[in-house]
């Protein structure tokens, strides 16, 4: 793996909705095994809501995109999504239970909802450009 770049300010934020079905536990956990989370708290009994201030917690992601070859996907979400120093993209929260990074256009793609990734970085170029390039 590419070592990752030097970040001023990173902050990655994962948000997802708990369904009345899921068990906020084992959402935590499916997140964990995607994103190397620092913290996660529940929200208005809802949301689950994940950070870390740790580039390197993007490299489960980096390595799946890699292997999955779906980085120009993700480098087309991070682009069409970037707002100043921030961005972000979807991934489906079933496959994320199974530890897979499985990239999505619209929540509705996912029948249980998504995980929204939000990362703030600067500069954030560098980090879309580690991620999505060989």
């Amino acid at each position: 793996m590419k070592r990752p770049p030097q970040c001023s300010n990173f902050r990655l934020t994962v948000h997802t909705h708990i369904n009345q079905t899921e068990s906020p536990a084992k959402l935590e956990t499916a997140l964990k095994r995607i994103i190397r989370l620092s913290t996660t708290l529940v929200e208005r009994q809802s949301v689950l809501v994940g950070t870390t201030n740790q580039v390197e917690s993007l490299s489960i992601v980096y390595e799946q995109v890699k292997s999955r070859r779906t980085a120009s996907v993700l480098r087309r979400m991070l682009i069409n999504n970037l707002d100043g120093n921030t961005t972000s993209f979807l991934l489906n929260k079933q496959a994320a239970a199974a530890g897979v990074v499985a990239l999505i256009d619209r929540e509705s793609e996912s029948p249980l909802g998504a995980l929204r990734i939000q990362i703030q970085c600067q500069p954030i170029q560098q980090l879309i450009d580690w991620l999505t390039y060989n």
